[in-house]
């Protein structure tokens, strides 16, 4: 094998794992926010946030 095939098959190694790793981020991103949307959270169990919200407003008027 020549060093010009070599280097060819090593380019073309980096090119691949650049992509698969920006696919990877990609999909780390996604999950990332789909943690921290508070929306979608909000959907999945509205009545335990509504719950918690009448609570802490009503211990934060009790203190006054």
């Amino acid at each position: 094998m020549s060093a010009a095939t070599s280097r060819e098959l090593l380019e073309a190694r980096i090119v691949r794992e650049r992509e698969a790793l920006a696919e990877a981020l990609e999909d780390l991103r996604a999950q990332a926010r789909a943690k921290v949307d508070l929306g979608r959270r909000v959907r999945e169990r509205p009545s335990a946030w509504l719950a918690g919200a009448l609570l802490l407003g009503f211990l934060w008027g009790a203190r006054r």
